[in-house]
């Protein structure tokens, strides 16, 4: 099967290619040879290729810096989250190629208490960042191409040169001894970036279409997440203070949400259960790939 990543060398991409490279044909070009915000290089290559599925990993994702173009549609955040989705989806459209679109918890407010976000929840997006990711999602919908959207949730990885995410940062500041503050009435669904990977190759067997959820099977906080990764590498629990999230907001121009948990029961019931894992078991398998070197 013939796949065509944009945006590979991300987070999430880097890792399904990574995983996936054996039994797929991956084709992931970067920015230089293929720019997603040019329609007609993004046709070429798709034409070019004929890829049985298109998946758009491609993403502006620093939150604080997108609130910083809050209302500019020139920005990169704008061009690549909704002119790039655009541009992407109505070339599958137009070529007859399915398409995965990555998207994010940010879509939404950030105010359902009593349980996670399903697929259903109506999007409500307070940041710049949310706001432009939940526009790229209605323009793959509008564009009328065969499609699945992933909503993904604090991806977290054993390695990645690019950009740090949320258990390495707990991880390195623990082991050099360093005082860390975590959010303790913040609810979180982390998700490891193999779940997201394996559970995108479980897509793209089946072809299902619609929205699902690729998250963990439990919830958790930051300041219990940190904990569980000192547990897991026998570090040191006292560094980790507790803060709430007012707290931690109030230097923030993008305000963090408190109930950040999305609910991945749509896919786990009709793909498996076996692909995600909860969130204490997500450490354990970081913790084997940190320790062991099975990043491979």
């Amino acid at each position: 099967m013939k796949i065509l990543a944009f945006g590979g060398n991300g987070l999430v991409g880097s890792r399904f290619i990574n995983l996936h490279n054996q039994h797929l044909d991956i084709r992931s070009p970067n920015t230089d040879q293929v720019d997603i915000l040019g329609k007609s290089e993004t046709e070429d290559v798709v034409k070019s290729f004929q890829p049985d599925v298109v998946i758009n990993f491609a993403a502006y994702t620093d939150v604080q810096e997108a609130e910083e173009q809050k209302g500019d549609q020139g920005g990169s955040c704008y061009q690549i989250n909704v002119i790039g989705a655009k541009n992407v989806a109505e070339v599958c459209k137009e070529v007859g190629t399915y398409l995965i679109q990555i998207s994010t918890d940010y879509v939404f407010d950030g105010q359902k208490e009593d349980a996670p976000y399903e697929e259903e929840d109506q999007p409500d997006p307070k940041n710049w960042y949310g706001q432009t990711k939940f526009w790229g999602e209605q323009e793959v919908l509008q564009s009328g191409c065969n499609f699945t959207l992933v909503r993904i949730s604090m991806p977290f990885s054993a390695h990645h040169e690019l950009k740090k995410d949320i258990a390495r940062f707990f991880l390195e500041q623990l082991k050099n001894g360093h005082q860390i503050h975590a959010i303790t009435d913040e609810k979180v669904t982390p998700v490891l970036v193999d779940d997201v990977a394996n559970a995108l190759h479980e897509l793209i067997k089946k072809k299902s279409g619609g929205i699902y959820h690729v998250v963990s099977t439990s919830w958790t906080t930051p300041f219990e997440f940190a904990n569980l990764i000192a547990k897991a590498f026998d570090l040191d629990q006292s560094l980790i203070k507790p803060i709430s999230l007012d707290q931690y907001n109030q230097n923030k121009k993008a305000k963090i949400l408190r109930y950040s948990w999305l609910d991945p029961t749509k896919f786990t019931s009709e793909l498996g259960e076996n692909i995600l894992h909860t969130v204490e078991e997500s450490v354990n398998l970081f913790k084997k790939q940190v320790d062991h070197d099975q990043f491979t």
